[in-house]
């Protein structure tokens, strides 16, 4: 119940919050109905309704100024995220603050676990950035094998490579691995050589897409034939691909013994030896 009530509370806060921000939007719009002022609010109450939040959440991030890291900025850099560094430091705060209200109606201890909770919900942001980084990098591994595969049988049937990386770009099945591609015939479109586009892709955080760009730059420089060089290359990521999918799935099992273990053994026992123990109790 005490909970429920903090829970409650944090909801009628922010309802109030989001009241009094609307306050300077609804007095700009009577006003031009009324024929006095024709101008837009400046702030983020003058923007989009879609973009008004991380507009506050940056204004927020000003006033609990933080230097990310260069982790974090290179993250935010990679996956060209529309959020600027004072909106993922207004988020954090607005995390940690919320995760520290929770532990309101757990009395004399909330003192002790508030810092704490503050501490791990001012970093969830960072860490889901993380996790969709990661994600980035599974679509481009598990995507790169075909668009490897179908390079190779387009080089054997005498098409150039420049021809053959840009149908590799429209035959990619996510976006991720997509842009990565494009990105690449940019740059051999624009006069350079495949060896010299895949320079900077040979640094590519996914280790595939090193292993990829690097195998075509030893082809290309040691004059070795790019059709059967990516036929063999395309085997190994198939290959490489399907012990990844094993070793997710051995884990299952082993993840699948968390329920039994603490949710389903603990309520048998309680069912049948606690109700033994508490019928022969005196």
């Amino acid at each position: 119940m005490d909970l429920a009530t903090a829970v409650f509370a944090a909801i009628a806060l922010l309802a109030a919050a989001g009241r009094l921000a609307g306050r300077r939007t609804r007095r700009a719009a009577v006003l031009a109905a009324a024929g006095r002022e024709t101008a837009a609010p400046s702030g983020p109450a003058g923007l989009p309704p879609s973009r008004r939040p991380r507009a506050w959440l940056a204004r927020l991030g000003r006033a609990f100024p933080a230097r990310p890291g260069e982790e974090v900025l290179r993250l935010m850099e990679v996956q060209a995220a529309a959020w600027s560094p004072h909106a993922l430091q207004g988020l954090r705060v607005v995390s940690g603050v919320a995760l520290a209200v929770l532990s309101l109606p757990l009395g004399g201890i909330a003192l002790t676990l508030s810092p704490l909770l503050f501490a791990a919900g001012y970093q969830v942001p960072v860490m889901v950035l993380k996790r969709r980084h990661s994600r980035r990098l599974e679509l481009i591994a598990s995507d790169l094998p075909e668009v490897v595969d179908l390079m190779a049988v387009l080089c054997f049937s005498g098409v150039s490579l420049q021809m053959a990386f840009r149908h590799a770009v429209s035959a990619c099945g996510n976006p991720c691995s997509q842009r990565e591609m494009e990105g690449v015939l940019e740059r051999i479109g624009m006069g350079e050589s495949a060896a010299a586009a895949l320079r900077d892709a040979s640094r590519h955080p996914c280790r595939e897409m090193r292993r990829f760009s690097r195998t075509l730059m030893r082809a290309e420089e040691f004059g070795a034939s790019v059709a059967d060089t990516l036929e063999e290359l395309a085997v190994e990521l198939r290959s490489a691909r399907r012990e990844k999918d094993r070793a997710r799935a051995a884990r299952v099992s082993v993840l699948i013994l968390l329920p039994l273990v603490f949710m389903i053994l603990p309520s048998f026992l309680l069912l049948t030896v606690g109700g033994m123990v508490l019928g022969y109790t005196p």
